[in-house]
């Protein structure tokens, strides 16, 4: 068959269908162009049987793009139940790498309590040098000082008797008038101010411009040169002139009553002997001056330094304390506040004690 003939085929049945002659067929061949809108419009039964299928299978492919938005939207039964079994579908796809996850087999497994501990013993690896800037020096670690040992403390308010192996003996009372009285600071503070203030010697000196050797004649005259005005050589403004308010011989003395004197020497006794820092060597004998002897006797005694040692006319005591950086030799006559305040720890001889407790 031709081409012609395939396109007039529907036309005829269409006429049989319906009972015409057929000489109708011609000016439905005539009119290709007719067919389309006919086929669209559906004239005939059999037109719409034959041009049923054609939109049919147009629809799915013209609403191919828009089913993704109606799979989301959910606007008919057939696309909810062709979205609702792709959720499912990705829930157990979500699962998955949750399965595989590492933080979660972990977590799981009470077992890895060993990796932690491997960590742990590679604290030391921090310790590695930083990298630091050219000429930055490395920081010192500084070493831990290892705590000192509690130093030694006689009994409070009285004074320890030991023997020369530093062992004690017993105890002695001392004298309330000069080892039990109260401090003041104020006190402590003027007559130790005074001490220090009389060992000052006053002697430095300056000169003057009246006082400096050289003429008197003025330099230059005062005007037309251009210059500063200038006198004599002799003024402090000029190299080798006079100095102006400088040091001159005097006294830095400060007065104090003998009775304060007294009593801040027995406030600084006091203090000491409140702490249990009186001592009283008694099998102390020292023939001749030996540093080796009294370093031995005050290492046993393991007291708080320094040490002040009060003698009473012993000679060869003071020289043997002399050379002790750590320790400072007295006579009794010779106590001073600022010494008994400078010392944590006091050991007087037999005489020293008898001497300055009966005082």
């Amino acid at each position: 068959m031709s081409a012609d003939e395939t396109k007039k085929a529907p036309d005829v049945e269409a006429a049989v269908g319906e009972g015409t002659k057929p000489a109708a067929k011609k000016p439905a061949a005539k009119k290709p162009a007719a067919k389309k809108p006919a086929a669209k419009a559906a004239p005939t039964k059999a037109a719409a049987e034959t041009a049923a299928p054609q939109p049919a299978a147009k629809k799915p492919a013209a609403k191919k793009p828009a089913a993704k938005p109606a799979a989301k939207a959910a606007p008919t039964k057939a696309a909810a139940e062709t979205a609702a079994p792709q959720p499912a579908a990705k829930r157990p796809a979500a699962k998955r790498p949750a399965s595989k996850n590492p933080a979660a087999k972990l977590a799981a497994k009470p077992a890895p309590a060993k990796p932690a501990a491997k960590p742990a013993a590679k604290k030391p690896a921090p310790a590695k040098p930083v990298a630091r800037a050219r000429g930055e020096r490395p920081a010192q670690v500084k070493a831990e000082k290892k705590a000192s040992p509690e130093p030694r403390h006689g009994k409070l308010g009285v004074a320890t008797v030991v023997d020369a192996a530093g062992k004690e003996l017993e105890t002695r009372a001392l004298s309330r008038d000069l080892f039990a009285v109260p401090a003041d600071i104020n006190t402590l503070h003027l007559v130790v101010r005074a001490e220090q203030a009389a060992r000052r010697r006053g002697t430095a000196s300056s000169k003057t411009r009246g006082e400096v050797s050289g003429s008197t004649a003025k330099l230059y005259r005062q005007k037309g040169t251009g210059r500063a005005r200038a006198g004599s050589v002799k003024s402090p403004l000029r190299t080798g002139g006079g100095v102006t308010f400088g040091p001159r011989p005097r006294s830095f003395a400060i007065k104090v009553n003998r009775k304060v004197v007294r009593k801040a020497l027995a406030m600084a006794l006091s203090n000491r002997a409140e702490n249990g820092n009186v001592f009283v060597a008694a099998g102390l004998k020292i023939d001749a001056p030996s540093t080796a002897t009294m370093d031995e006797f005050l290492v046993n005694l393991d007291i708080a330094a320094p040490v002040l040692v009060v003698t009473h006319d012993e000679p060869t005591v003071t020289k043997s304390v002399r050379n002790l950086r750590y320790a400072e030799a007295s006579e009794v006559g010779a106590l001073s506040t600022e010494r008994v305040l400078r010392a944590r720890s006091l050991v007087l001889t037999e005489k020293a004690f008898a001497a300055l407790n009966e005082a």
